[in-house]
């Protein structure tokens, strides 16, 4: 992948994401993806300092330009639809344990537990604690990632941002977009069995949120 993507200069950067052991985030060092993100966010403090440790240390024998990236505490898991924030999730991160997080790791970047759960919530989620991402990110000093972003309200998104947020995960809100886009393009159209003209509402109903998501985070109006 690194040869194909040096050879034809390739404009894009593939992502690893939401691995959960170290042999996972192993074959996507090896297959020469950029970066790749190790989520321990549900295991004890010293086993999640222990995988992601083990994951920096073997991305940097390989390559060091690849990225690793940790989850410290419990933010859900799944890109679905929920109707509840589940049991045990939204466990904020502590300043002091990301802080030690991340000298004990090296890791490139962070996701803390600062109000978003992953997944839509169908009651609504939770405020994002823009005090608590200005601390982590001002004791960690490395780029901070937002997990579960879709669902937030747009002044969630901007004042964290503001706050040290430097990427932004929106997937179940993509996800949402094209399944809906695609079920009514199959209800409209029961006779059509040319794929790309089933595919072209879905995928022009992504570009659409992406577009007004990029709007949003950079401030365009």
């Amino acid at each position: 992948m690194w040869a194909e993507k040096k050879r034809d200069n390739y404009p894009v950067f593939l992502n690893a994401d939401h691995h959960t052991s170290f042999e996972s985030v192993k074959k996507c060092i090896d297959a020469g993806f950029d970066s790749v993100i190790i989520d321990g966010a549900n295991l004890s403090f010293d086993e999640n300092v222990r995988i992601t440790k083990q994951c920096v240390n073997y991305a940097r024998s390989v390559n060091s330009t690849t990225l690793v990236e940790a989850e410290l505490g419990y933010i859900g898991s799944g890109s679905n639809v929920k109707d509840t924030i589940p049991e045990g999730a939204g466990i904020l991160t502590k300043p002091e344990e990301a802080k030690k997080f991340v000298e004990l790791t090296g890791i490139d970047m962070l996701a803390p537990s600062v109000g978003s759960i992953h997944g839509l919530i169908k009651s609504g989620k939770p405020h994002i604690n823009e005090e608590l991402v200005a601390k982590i990110k001002k004791v960690t000093g490395i780029p901070l990632v937002l997990h579960g972003g879709s669902g937030l309200r747009d002044e969630d998104f901007t004042n964290a941002i503001k706050a040290g947020i430097s990427i932004i995960h929106i997937s179940t809100e993509i996800r949402l977009a094209y399944d809906e886009a695609l079920k009514k393009s199959l209800a409209d159209n029961p006779n059509e069995t040319t794929p790309y003209k089933i595919l072209q509402p879905a995928v022009g109903a992504i570009e659409k949120v992406v577009y007004s998501r990029l709007k949003l985070f950079n401030e365009i109006k």
